[in-house]
């Protein structure tokens, strides 16, 4: 650690429906197309120089900018489609991550679209004013501390924006997203003293995947898989001061490291089993990411995120070493109290 970390108090997580549908996911696995994406606009009112959506550039996406979106009430449409032509089993409608470009330019279509679904998750950069939608999960993606943030989104002024829109809204359940790559690894630290007094429910954590020939012309991306595990290690560490602040569990982490993270990923339960469709409606190949992503390099959260939830192996050896921590706590708390 290089700084000084004291967490703010925070209150107690209470059980929420999602938790039940945890214990499913451990009992019977990820249904297919259970989860999935929609990129709600090809739009977006910032280039990120390691933007998957943009490839980088300060123009339209190369893979999308030629297609057409589909208007709100062709998705309304297709939604409607999908509900009366599947089966339950075939599209469950369990949850749907809306992204983009920026989803929040296009609000009328999260607001009509997310009735489809039973959980939904919104994934903007913060700089437009959070709706008052309670039932939403927030996601806002954030790449270092103020100064680095800002360079690599190339505008200045939008880390304060997205934290007074956080601060706006404390209603809404807030997590903040950081992909780490080369250029913010070493402000990780400072990004998460801002963000755990800023008024973000949590915070979690993935690595930037190479997408096309990005990394040839910038070495600011991708990080070693090897320089990878010495950054889990710190995050491993940072969990155990901030706890549930970090709402990635432990063995997502470890998943996430060079000896294991190819078994996740070679097996990506998002690519076998997720939906994700492009602004023009059609389904994507591989990922949310597209085509052009390389899986054997991934740092993308969400293969290793549902790993967590389904290897029963990992679930029960974890709860077996908290079960064995709890007992061993009590009973040295009984020996302590016994007079000698």
């Amino acid at each position: 650690m290089t700084l000084r970390h004291d967490p703010p108090a925070r209150r107690p997580r209470g059980i929420l429906p999602y938790d039940f549908a945890k214990v499913g996911f451990f009992l019977f696995g990820i249904p297919r197309n259970g989860f999935g994406s929609i990129d709600v606009s090809k739009e977006c009112n910032l280039r990120c120089s390691h933007c998957y959506f943009f490839e980088g550039g300060t123009g339209d996406s190369p893979a999308y900018g030629e297609r057409p979106e589909l208007s709100v009430d062709e998705w309304i449409a297709k939604l409607d489609r999908l509900k009366q032509g599947a089966s339950r089993l075939e599209f469950p409608f369990l949850q749907c991550t809306w992204v983009g470009g920026e989803p929040l330019i296009r609000k009328e279509l999260i607001e009509r679209g997310r009735k489809y679904f039973r959980f939904n998750t919104v994934v903007t950069n913060g700089t437009i004013p959070l709706p008052d939608w309670p039932d939403v999960s927030w996601c806002i993606s954030i790449d270092g501390d103020e100064e680095t943030h800002e360079r690599i989104r190339r505008k200045k002024g939008i880390y304060r924006r997205a934290m007074r829109n956080v601060a706006e809204r404390p209603n809404l359940s807030v997590t903040i997203a950081y992909c780490i790559t080369r250029a913010n690894v070493e402000c990780l630290e400072q990004a998460v003293i801002d963000w755990s007094r800023a008024g973000a429910r949590d915070m979690t954590f993935d690595f930037y995947t190479p997408i096309g020939d990005m990394c040839d012309g910038n070495d600011e991306l991708f990080l070693p898989l090897e320089e990878r595990d010495v950054v889990l290690d710190k995050l491993l560490a940072l969990k155990a001061i901030y706890g549930d602040f970090f709402v990635l569990p432990e063995r997502a982490f470890r998943m996430m490291k060079s000896d294991v993270c190819r078994q996740v990923t070679d097996s990506c339960l998002f690519a076998r089993k997720a939906f994700a469709f492009a602004p023009d409606g059609v389904r994507k190949e591989k990922c949310m990411m597209g085509p052009k992503a390389d899986c054997d390099r991934c740092g993308c959260v969400v293969p290793f995120y549902l790993a967590s939830l389904t290897d029963r192996s990992r679930i029960l050896g974890d709860l077996k070493g908290e079960l064995s921590h709890a007992v061993r706590r009590v009973a040295k708390g009984l020996f302590t109290a016994v007079p000698g």
